[in-house]
């Protein structure tokens, strides 16, 4: 129940198709609903789009977890005429070093950390934090420590400060609620005393690509630093879990385990089985997941019609394009600036959830509103 299944059951329903979604987790919303903060995106912003998308017809099943008591093959025998994997990228990376392979107090993965916090677990911290990576989650994962009760948290990346994955806007809030970043070091050791980390040893990183463009990081050995901590919170990225399909082995992989799928159909080797979104790409943005679960929408219904051509996503920018005229006419060619959102101030926002982004007037939403069109418009220009 992710973006991409989320999508995918939708669409089957609107083209009148019975659509069933089965959830390992009890809400819907794949890692939108469990693991991005409720500072970025409220809990009810989510439910409200699965309220919709229930209203359509769709039926979720939660605390469903397709696994060795409950297999893709079972679902095809108990009538389901097709099957959509739409698991998502729910794995936390691990960095291989010494220390990590321990079962320690205070030692996290950021995914796992996360989520229990949007779950409602206890998951209050002490003492100062590390936090490794340089991307939104790893972003994430910090300010949320600042807000479960840490009052030191730093952020360790390989990257240097200008080429982190993360978005500037959120790496700018977190400078302002007080994360401290630190680019360009490359986590080394895990020190512990007693089974509670003690701190880490990190190692200057050089670069983090190799002259093929491929990730190798280099580093140098003799600049090194040892940071005292009370946790550790690890987030480097994420994976899909093939672990639920090891009892579908006839589902073919690829060389290096990831299933194997068409690019235009997302269909599997066995008939009636697809699989799409962030479990077939890896992590990506949420907007490319839900048009893999479109995508798949499509496939299954000319896999039910018998039709073995192409598919082709439609294009509805030719719908607006009568709307977009009409707000033209109504404004200047002047370039208009985007309209700078207000949010909460880092002293107040950082001791709760609050979402941090206030949004807009309506006046400034109808302004941003008009932009969009003016914007396909001129990109619709360019292509002809």
């Amino acid at each position: 129940a992710g973006p991409a299944g989320l999508t995918c059951a939708y669409f089957l329903a609107q083209m009148g198709y019975e659509a069933t979604v089965f959830e390992s987790q009890p809400v819907a919303g794949g890692m939108l609903g469990i693991t991005v903060p409720e500072f970025r995106l409220p809990r009810h912003i989510i439910e409200a789009d699965v309220r919709y998308i229930q209203s359509a017809g769709v039926k979720i099943i939660y605390n469903s977890p397709i696994d060795a008591t409950h297999t893709i093959n079972d679902l095809m025998k108990e009538g389901y005429s097709a099957v959509f994997i739409a698991a998502g990228a729910i794995s936390s990376k691990r960095i291989g070093i010494p220390g990590e392979e321990e079962q320690l107090e205070g030692l996290y993965y950021g995914l796992e950390f996360l989520s229990n916090i949007r779950i409602g677990r206890d998951m209050s911290l002490s003492g100062r934090t590390v936090v490794i990576g340089g991307g939104t989650a790893a972003v994430d994962v910090a300010r949320t420590a600042l807000r479960s009760g840490s009052p030191d948290v730093q952020l360790f990346c390989l990257e240097s400060r200008d080429q982190m994955p993360a978005w500037e806007k959120d790496i700018e809030e977190a400078l302002e609620e007080g994360v401290i970043i630190n680019p360009e070091w490359s986590p080394n050791r895990i020190y512990y005393k007693d089974g509670r980390i003690r701190g880490m040893k990190f190692t200057r990183c050089i670069s983090v690509f190799d002259q093929d463009g491929r990730f190798n990081p280099t580093c140098d050995m003799d600049d090194t630093q040892f940071v005292e901590t009370d946790n550790i919170i690890i987030s480097i990225g994420q994976a899909p879990d093939m672990s639920f399909l090891s009892e579908d082995s006839r589902l073919e992989r690829e060389l290096w385990g990831k299933l194997k799928v068409d690019d235009n159909t997302l269909a599997t080797n066995i008939p009636g089985v697809f699989a799409g979104g962030d479990f077939t790409t890896g992590p990506t943005f949420v907007i490319r997941a839900i048009v893999s679960g479109r995508r798949a929408a499509l496939a299954i219904n000319k896999y039910f019609s018998g039709d073995t051509g192409r598919i082709r996503m439609p294009d509805e920018r030719t719908k607006y394009q009568q709307e977009a005229r009409l707000a033209l006419e109504e404004e200047s060619t002047e370039a208009r600036p985007r309209v700078k959102t207000e949010i909460e101030v880092p002293e107040e926002r950082v001791i709760d959830f609050r979402e941090v982004e206030k949004g807009f007037t309506e006046d400034e939403a109808r302004f941003e509103a008009r932009r969009c069109l003016r914007c396909d418009l001129e990109k619709e220009k360019s292509q002809l």
